[in-house]
């Protein structure tokens, strides 16, 4: 179909409405989502708190639930897999935290436009608005966890050795690519409904094959394939190693970056 057009000063033809490429519109997206902050920054406070209305201590159930496990399964930890709790305790509790995030980002990225459907007829939302929702949700309740974390890292003479610098520049590459990841899932998800199921399967498996629990090293040569080619490894790798002192192999940064 032909759209409509006008004359210029020499007589040619220009449509009125020109067609715009997908990048122009991805761009134009992230840009008016960004624009539109307090709209999703307000929705994903709202998200925290509808799930703790009328409860007394509120959001603090999210350090406590994360408290009372690590604690418990770090002791028993240590002496499964015989290591210092002084030792096994940040490893653990850095990894289940950054595994749990990671997790949810994903598991609840499939559902970003299904929950925003009453939103989405109402108005023309730019898309990526409530993708910035579900991860700035995810942000606070990770915000909650790392009270937990770094009272660890205290107890156990980690906190002084932290890379915070490695660490802002692993949590920053995180969120880019949660935000790349949660939109397709998001997008696609909401075309085939079985897709939150599969993904959700798929990821209680990962929990088992991503050293959240146990270490690499702790691996037979031909097991450790199962790290080398596991993307969620790579990511925990970046987040965990600076928060325990040390940094994050070349291999695990360009896993991530790709």
């Amino acid at each position: 179909m032909d759209h409509p057009s006008v004359s210029d000063a020499k007589g040619n033809q220009e449509p009125l409405l020109k067609p715009y490429s997908q990048g122009f519109l991805l761009r134009k997206d992230v840009v008016d989502s960004l624009r539109n902050w307090r709209f999703w920054v307000f929705l994903g406070w709202n998200d925290i708190a509808k799930q703790y209305r009328r409860s007394f201590v509120g959001p603090l159930w999210i350090v406590f639930n994360s408290a009372f496990f690590i604690i418990a399964f770090g002791l028993i930890g240590a002496q499964l897999f015989k290591l210092p709790v002084e030792e096994y305790l940040p490893y653990f509790c850095a990894g289940h935290i950054f595994f749990g995030f990671i997790s949810a980002l994903i598991t609840e990225g499939c559902m970003t436009y299904i929950q925003a459907d009453a939103f989405l007829k109402q108005m023309p939302y730019p898309k990526l608005t409530f993708v910035f929702r579900l991860v700035w949700r995810n942000v606070i309740m990770l915000a909650h966890n790392l009270v937990v974390l770094m009272a660890v890292l205290l107890w156990s003479g980690h906190f002084t050795s932290v890379r915070w610098w490695e660490l802002f520049a692993a949590i920053s590459l995180t969120l880019v690519c949660a935000c790349a990841v949660v939109a397709i899932l998001g997008a696609l998800a909401a075309r085939f409904r079985d897709i939150p199921m599969a993904v959700a399967s798929v990821m209680q498996i990962s929990f088992f094959v991503t050293p959240v629990m146990w270490r690499p090293d702790q691996l037979t040569e031909r097991a450790k394939i199962l790290v080398l080619l596991n993307p969620l490894a790579a990511f925990l790798e970046i987040l965990r190693q600076p928060l325990l002192g040390a940094s994050a192999s070349p291999h695990a940064w360009a896993h991530a970056l790709l």
